[in-house]
């Protein structure tokens, strides 16, 4: 699974999987937009068959922080 979340993640954002720590913010990268952020939901949606409430969708600003909502709905990133 964890390649899968990496690989999502490069994808919507267009930057290499080597480049993507946990502390990722999308207030250090011109490429998270809303758009993207929007994108990276869907995905993860998708990928792992859940449902993202809109507090989770707007409280998540890192790797991490989406990380931590996937493994509170038992997803193990």
């Amino acid at each position: 699974m964890e390649g899968n979340f990496r690989q999502l993640i490069a994808k919507v954002l267009k930057i290499p999987v080597h480049e993507l720590g946990d502390d990722v913010a999308c207030d250090a990268l011109w490429q998270w937009s809303s758009l993207q952020h929007v994108q990276l939901v869907a995905g993860a949606e998708d990928i792992y068959k859940v449902k993202f409430s809109p507090q989770e969708i707007r409280s998540f600003r890192t790797i991490a922080g989406l990380r931590a909502i996937l493994n509170s709905k038992g997803i193990v990133t």
